[in-house]
């Protein structure tokens, strides 16, 4: 049983001055966000989400931006009886936004989040603020309020579910043909090219490299597509090396998304 949780998240903050604020839409005009219960696993752990639906024209951000736009953050020190949650990011879209290329969502995002309890048989209070941004001619920053008390089997929610089957699909089963990296030593850090071979994907292309566990500051550069081969780049501050096979290529279009994990093909 859903013992409680918070249907609307109505507490929405913006993260501006007063006097941005003053001139800035109303945020209850722009976004509308509440928490959807879900459903316990055979593994023990807890399917919710966080369901935001958005005003004709606005986006918010996939969990990188793109070329610009704001990373969403998630504080969880506020929750009692967990032990991890993990983000099923659904596939996400490519949108041009002041000039620049975009990740994200427009209309709606249902985000799957899954919770796993410390102790199990125990309520889980997951709790926290979510710091997002929303996007049309100007852009937003929200802190978000989550909170949600889960406990038993709760009920399966055809929307998380259809969130859950739509992931980024693999490159290598879409065409990819080869991946490499290059590094080039900066000044001040690295530079980091990767070029996947496969077929255009859609109208308008991203290539995203990510580097998973990395601190480091990120500097993200426009892909080029020449043919069937197309290159991303970031400029990494005060890194002198990285781990190959902890790089992940996402290739993102108008059309969805593809990834890959490592700098060779037999990684993926």
């Amino acid at each position: 049983m859903i013992k409680h949780f918070s249907r609307l998240l109505a507490l929405l903050a913006l993260a501006l001055p007063l006097a941005a604020q003053a001139q800035a839409p109303r945020l209850s005009e722009i976004l509308q966000a509440e928490m959807r219960p879900g459903w316990q696993t055979e593994r023990g752990t807890h399917i919710a989400a966080l369901h935001l639906k958005l005003a004709r024209n606005w986006i918010t951000y996939w969990r990188h931006p793109g070329e610009s736009g704001i990373a969403p953050r998630i504080d969880w020190s506020g929750s009692g009886n967990l032990a991890g949650v993990v983000l099923h990011w659904p596939e996400p879209r490519l949108y041009d936004k002041a000039g620049f290329q975009s990740i994200g969502y427009a209309d709606e995002l249902i985000l799957p989040v899954e919770i796993t309890p410390a102790q199990a048989g125990r309520d889980v209070t997951l709790r926290g603020v979510m710091t997002l941004g929303v996007c049309a001619d100007i852009c937003i920053p929200v802190d978000l309020p989550i909170h949600l008390v889960v406990n038993g089997a709760g009920a399966h929610d055809r929307q998380i579910a259809a969130a859950l089957s739509h992931q980024p699909r693999s490159a290598r089963v879409s065409g990819l043909q080869s991946v490499s990296c290059t590094t080039r030593a900066k000044p001040r850090g690295l530079r980091l090219s990767a070029t996947m071979r496969i077929p255009p994907t859609g109208q308008n292309e991203f290539m995203l490299i990510e580097i998973a566990g990395t601190q480091a500051r990120v500097r993200v550069l426009p892909s080029r597509r020449d043919g069937d081969v197309i290159t991303g780049e970031i400029l990494l501050r005060d890194v002198a090396g990285i781990d190959r096979e902890s790089v992940r290529l996402t290739l993102v279009s108008d059309s969805g998304a593809l990834e890959h994990q490592g700098c060779s093909l037999g990684a993926g």
